[in-house]
């Protein structure tokens, strides 16, 4: 019994060899002839007229038919090239109507199809419509999605252009606020960096630009205090006032490089005469670095004494 299974199972796979060898030959065989095949292919559209706009009815596919060799018309049954019509070489034949020429057909063979013949395209007229489009300028808004080490902060940043021409439907455009860019897979970042963002238009939206421009200025913060004198604003003539006490520490907090180099007089915090209540006169800042937040540490306001002549 097992000397005959052996046999029965050899025998079954010398048959089998054998019509996959007769297969593979006929395939080979018929591969290697001309034929002919019909596909389905993408289609975009290119030298639309100015102020135009085609909209969801015109086709974004066309079936081709093919001649060729069996072997080459067999590999675009799984990779077939999408085309692109220039629109302006079409010959209109009626409203949005229009055909392929001898001459668009011809270079379609030779761009896309080149060991091809291009017997013919389905539909050979196309129904092209359009629209006219509106246009609306919106502004370009940076969101940072990335993160920054402990202590660092982007202190500021620029983008150019700062705001894009968009083009299309006024019922698309209507909806449009900005344009929202999104600046994400950086982690614990510490230095500055720039780069670029492509915009891609697409069926409904057109943007003036293809891309959009940044860079970001990343600083090492950190906070320290400061002990400064406070000054009287608005004086009166006559008397002299006295403050109690005649400085205050403020917490300063930014950039590290900034914050090492400031002085005493470049933070200027005021009592302002004018404001007085009966004993206290509030303390505000009055003058600090655009790149440093100043708060006031310990007090808020200050006693004051009216001393006469």
């Amino acid at each position: 019994m097992k000397a005959n299974g052996n046999f029965f199972s050899k025998h079954t796979l010398g048959m089998l060899f054998c019509i996959g060898l007769a297969a593979l030959t006929w395939l080979v065989g018929n591969l290697s002839k001309q034929a002919t095949q019909l596909y389905t292919v993408e289609v975009s559209y290119k030298e639309i007229p100015s102020q135009k706009f085609i909209d969801g009815q015109t086709p974004t596919s066309l079936k081709i038919e093919l001649e060729g060799e069996g072997f080459s018309l067999f590999k675009y049954v799984f990779s077939i090239p999408a085309i692109s019509v220039n629109v302006s070489e079409l010959r209109k034949v009626g409203r949005d109507k229009y055909m392929f020429t001898p001459n668009v057909l011809s270079q379609i063979n030779k761009k896309y199809f080149p060991e091809m013949k291009l017997l013919s395209i389905h539909p050979d007229t196309l129904h092209i419509h359009y629209q006219k489009i509106q246009q609306k300028k919106i502004p370009v808004k940076l969101q940072f999605l990335f993160s920054l080490q402990e202590d660092y902060r982007v202190d500021t940043y620029q983008i150019f252009p700062d705001s894009v021409l968009v083009s299309g439907l006024e019922q698309d455009l209507d909806t449009l606020t900005g344009l929202y860019l999104k600046l994400t897979g950086k982690k614990n970042v510490i230095n500055s960096f720039s780069g670029e963002i492509p915009l891609k238009s697409t069926s409904k939206i057109h943007y003036d630009t293809d891309k959009v421009s940044y860079s970001l200025q990343v600083i090492h913060v950190t906070e320290q205090q400061m002990q400064v004198p406070i000054q009287l604003l608005h004086q009166p003539l006559k008397d002299q006032v006295q403050l109690l006490p005649d400085k205050t520490t403020v917490l300063l907090s930014g950039n590290m490089e900034t914050i090492r180099n400031l002085k005493p007089s470049d933070i200027v915090v005021v009592a302002d005469y004018n404001k007085r209540n009966e004993r206290t006169i509030p303390l505000e800042v009055y003058k600090k670095p655009l790149s440093i937040e100043v708060a006031l540490k310990e007090e808020t306001m200050v006693e004051y004494l009216i001393i006469h002549p």
